[in-house]
C-alpha cells in the first residue's frame, strides 16, 4: 500500500510512515515581511525589522529593553556578561538543562554550581538553593524546563536575602507565566531562543530582556564588538565584545510570527490537554505537571516511565520508531557529561532519573488530533 500524505505549510508529511518530533510552522506574516526587508536592501544586522522585533518581544513578554542577537547560547552570554559575571564567581544552575547555560557560565570564566531538578516540575528544585550558597556566588541562572517555569517568586525571594543577581533561561518557555507574570520579566535579566523547533522562530535567533537600562546597554555594546559611539571613536574598543548580532531577515521573520503567538501558545496547550486525555490512566506512565502557580507552554510534550509501565523508556522509544513515529530521549545531566569532568559535579539523583526514563512526544504546533491519538495507542500497543 503506497503512503498517503498531508501537506501543511509547504510539509509533505507522511501520515502512514512518519510523525517528526518537531517542526518549524509559518503562519503566513513572515513572507511580507521578509520580501519587505529583502526590498529595502537590508538584509544584515542593521534595518528597521530588527528594531521592531526587540519592541514587539518585549513587550509581549512585559519588559522594558529587548536586545536580538544570533542565538539562543549568544543571549545567555550576553545576559550573564551584561549583569556582571565574570572570572572568580559561582553561578548557580540546574543540573538537568541543556549544556548552553552552562557553556555561558564558563564562557564567563565563571563557574557552575549544579542543583538537582523538581521531581514535579522538573526544574531547580528551589529547596536546595540555599545549601549551595557560598561567598562566591553571584547569581542564579534559572531555566524553565520544557516549557513550564521556575518557581521564580522563592528564587527571587533568595536572591534578595543573599544580594544575587536572577537569570532566567526562558529559551524553551515563550509565553509561560508565574502567577501571571510572563517567564523573561521574572528576574534581573532573561534570554530567549528563536531556534526553529521553538514556539516562537526565526531559524536561529535569541533576545535578551532586561528592564535595566545600564545592563541593557552593556549587552547591547557586547553583542556588536563593543564599537565606540562616535564615528572618532568607532574603531576605537574600550572592552572585548562578540559578533553575536541579528540580521534584519532573521527578525522579518520573527515579527511575521509575533502575529499568532497567543495562537501558537494555545496550540502548545491544546496539544497538550489531547495528549493528557489520551494516555491518562496508563500505569507506570507519568505525564507532565503544572504547578498551580504556573502557566505551562508545553515548549515539548515531556513523559517519564516507572518499571510499573513494563518496559523501558529505550525499549518505548525503539518501538515508536518502528511505528514511524520520532520522539527525543530526556537531556543528560550536567554531572554525566565527559566535556564537564574537570568540574566534579556531584550526581544528582533526581536529574538522572529524569534522564534515563524521560523522553518527549511529537507536538509540533498543527498537529491534528488524529496523529496525537496515533501516538497514544501506539504507546498502549508497546505494552500490551
Amino acid at each position: 500500500m503506497g503512503r498517503v500524505y498531508l501537506r501543511v505549510q509547504g510539509y509533505a508529511l507522511s501520515i502512514r510512515q512518519h510523525i517528526p518530533v518537531c517542526r518549524p510552522y509559518l503562519w503566513g506574516p513572515e513572507n511580507r515581511y521578509v520580501s519587505e526587508a529583502l526590498e529595502s536592501g537590508w538584509i544584515s544586522s542593521a534595518g528597521p525589522h530588527v528594531d521592531a522585533f526587540e519592541k514587539n518581544f518585549a513587550a509581549y513578554c512585559g519588559v522594558v529593553h529587548g536586545a536580538a542577537c544570533c542565538n539562543g547560547t549568544a543571549a545567555l552570554h550576553l545576559a550573564l556578561t551584561g549583569a556582571g559575571v565574570s572570572v572568580g564567581h559561582e553561578v548557580l544552575v540546574p543540573d538537568f538543562t541543556m549544556i548552553s547555560p552552562v557553556q555561558a557560565v564558563l564562557a564567563c570564566g565563571a563557574t557552575p554550581v549544579f542543583i538537582d531538578a523538581d521531581p514535579i516540575t522538573w526544574t531547580m528544585d528551589v529547596e536546595q538553593i540555599e545549601d549551595k550558597i557560598t561567598s562566591r556566588t553571584y547569581a542564579i541562572l534559572a531555566v524553565h524546563i520544557y516549557g513550564h517555569p521556575c518557581e521564580m517568586d522563592v528564587i527571587n525571594e533568595i536572591a534578595r536575602r543573599k544580594g544575587l543577581v536572577v537569570i532566567e533561561d526562558a529559551a524553551e518557555a515563550h509565553g509561560a507565566e508565574v502567577r501571571g507574570r510572563r517567564a523573561g520579566s521574572l528576574g534581573d535579566v532573561s534570554a530567549f531562543s528563536f531556534y526553529a523547533n521553538k514556539i516562537i522562530t526565526t531559524g536561529e535567533g535569541g533576545m535578551v530582556l532586561t528592564n535595566d537600562s545600564e545592563i541593557d546597554r552593556r549587552v547591547r555594546a557586547k553583542r556588536n564588538l563593543c564599537f565606540g559611539t562616535t564615528d572618532e571613536t568607532r574603531f576605537l574598543h574600550e572592552e572585548l565584545g562578540f559578533n553575536y548580532r541579528m540580521t534584519n531577515l532573521q527578525a522579518a521573520v520573527g515579527l511575521g510570527q509575533m502575529h499568532y503567538v497567543d495562537e501558537a501558545v494555545r496550540e502548545k496547550r491544546r496539544i497538550a490537554a489531547r495528549y493528557c486525555e489520551a494516555l491518562q490512566g496508563i500505569p507506570g506512565l507519568i505525564l507532565p505537571s503544572e504547578a498551580k502557580w504556573a502557566l505551562n507552554v508545553y515548549w515539548v510534550f515531556g513523559i517519564t516511565v516507572s518499571p510499573e509501565f513494563g518496559i523501558s523508556r529505550q525499549r518505548l522509544q525503539r518501538q515508536l520508531n518502528e511505528c514511524g513515529i520520532e520522539t527525543r530521549p530526556f537531556f543528560q545531566p550536567m554531572h554525566r557529561q565527559p566535556a564537564l569532568s574537570s568540574l566534579k559535579a556531584p550526581v544528582t539523583p533526581v536529574s538522572a532519573q529524569l534522564a534515563d526514563t524521560g523522553l518527549y512526544l511529537p507536538s509540533f504546533i498543527n498537529m491534528e488530533d488524529a496523529l496525537i491519538d496515533r501516538v497514544a495507542d501506539a504507546i498502549r500497543l508497546a505494552v500490551t
